[in-house]
């Protein structure tokens, strides 16, 4: 389901103009034209998004509010949504789904607060659902040291990684193991007015209103009053609800689809499809390659053991076929591989073989980071490039050095607090407690492009 609703504040819109237009005068007066100030709110997209995690089929929870918290030029609190939204995490590991579009008053805040309650872990191997207790009562805040900023007549657009891989921890061993959830969720903001755009694509399900010239309207199934456009041109590739390519003029008012797509903000917001599935009947497997793939088919084995034919649409230059992408962005079908991990987006269509998923887009999966765990030591040169640091590794001792990359992100986990601060390298000190990820470089330090640390367990 789409999952998208309008903040609760005066919403009016998906997005506002810059500027509002003065009133012009007569060619005679001698009074000039003089613009209206910039509207006092701007709108706020929230997007939420996961890695992935082998442990689980499935991590529920439900978002049933978000607040932005004001600083000193803010009073109070700004409710973008009060609710409930169900996710399922594990399918957005490869997508964000839009939680929110509204408007909210311009300024800048000090902080993002959601609250969640009950965290559902469904285990891979069909065993019973766990419930670990939530921090805070299932609040969580989102700190960023330079502030949240909201300018007028602009969109900001956050994108909230739940990072259920590595909030998740296993308490014990065996039958008396039990589960624990740190609040680890990263927040990123970004000025969508200035062309600062998510890097994932976006996975959106909802009914056609209005059409036209090659877009249209699409909205929420079960609050119809929540929309976005969408825009299709001639690289789209297009389904109908037996997974074959079509044209986009069947598409009719009051189908339901599946639109993926990237987000363009150009005063209006707009989600531009790579993808567009027509039928309401779409679904996602995970799995490996297994099968070299051959005469546009290969065998997929999915996580929960079973297998599945995956058939490959080639399509034409008038009716493009199957998409594939990567972390990176989009590929060619060479990249689908023997032992690749994928995830399949398509459709069974009705009276073929159970066994067989026609694909609208293939999506081949990173390969998981390493973990390293330990404490902070000397030698640690946080100015150097690139910042770097000694780390007493836990468990089976021994110590390595840790080499940070440009543009790592580093997470200050306040568990305690229920709190997350996006920090930086300068942050780093010996004797805090952390979990790093990246990968091993032979003859070099590890390299890791996220940094963990658990200031409930640092000394510092």
């Amino acid at each position: 389901m789409m999952n998208l609703h309008f903040a609760r504040i005066a919403v009016s819109a998906l997005a506002v103009s810059l500027f509002l237009n003065g009133c012009g005068g007569s060619g005679s007066s001698s009074t000039p034209e003089v613009p209206e100030p910039a509207p006092p709110t701007g709108t706020v997209v929230l997007l939420f998004t996961d890695r992935p995690s082998d442990d689980f089929s499935e991590i529920n929870l439900n978002v049933i509010e978000a607040i932005l918290i004001g600083g000193n030029d803010v009073d109070g609190q700004q409710v973008l949504f009060q609710g409930e939204e169900p996710i399922d995490l594990l399918n957005l590991t490869n997508f964000s789904e839009p939680i929110v579009f509204g408007e909210v008053a311009a300024g800048i805040y000090t902080k993002l607060r959601l609250v969640i309650d009950q965290l559902e872990l469904v285990p891979i191997d069909g065993g019973p659902s766990q419930y670990p207790p939530l921090p805070a009562n299932g609040k969580i805040d989102l700190l960023d040291p330079n502030g949240i900023e909201v300018l007028p007549g602009r969109t900001l657009i956050a994108e909230i990684d739940m990072e259920a891989n590595k909030a998740i921890h296993l308490v014990g061993a065996g039958n008396s193991g039990r589960y624990q959830f740190r609040p680890v969720v990263k927040a990123e903001f970004m000025n969508g007015d200035l062309g600062v755009l998510p890097d994932k694509l976006a996975r959106v399900e909802g009914t056609v209103t209005s059409i036209s010239d090659g877009g249209f309207e699409l909205c929420d199934i079960e609050t119809p009053e929540s929309c976005i456009d969408v825009a299709t041109d001639d690289a789209t590739s297009i389904f109908g609800n037996d997974g074959v390519p079509i044209d986009f003029s069947t598409l009719m008012a009051n189908d339901e689809v599946v639109v993926i797509g990237s987000y363009n903000v150009d005063g209006n917001i707009l989600l531009n499809a790579v993808v567009l599935e027509i039928g309401g009947n779409a679904e996602q497997v995970k799995g490996n390659v297994v099968s070299d793939p051959a005469d546009s088919q290969f065998l997929l084995q999915k996580n929960d053991e079973t297998s599945i034919v995956v058939e490959l649409q080639e399509g034409t230059d008038l009716l493009p076929g199957t998409k594939y992408y990567d972390e990176h962005g989009a590929v060619g079908a060479e990249a689908v591989v023997l032992g690749a991990d994928v995830e399949v987006e398509g459709v069974r269509p009705e009276g073929a073989d159970p066994d067989l998923i026609r694909a609208a887009l293939v999506f081949i999966e990173p390969e998981a980071d390493e973990q390293l765990s330990g404490t902070i030591e000397e030698p640690i040169d946080t100015g150097a490039t690139p910042p770097n640091f000694g780390l007493a590794l836990s468990g089976e001792g021994g110590s390595t050095c840790v080499n940070v990359q440009d543009g790592a992100d580093i997470l200050l986990v306040d568990a305690a607090a229920s709190e997350v601060t996006m920090g930086m390298a300068s942050d780093l000190a010996a004797g805090q407690v952390v979990d790093v990820f990246g990968e091993s470089v032979e003859g070099d330090c590890f390299s890791a492009n996220e940094v963990i640390v658990d200031l409930n367990a640092s000394e510092t």
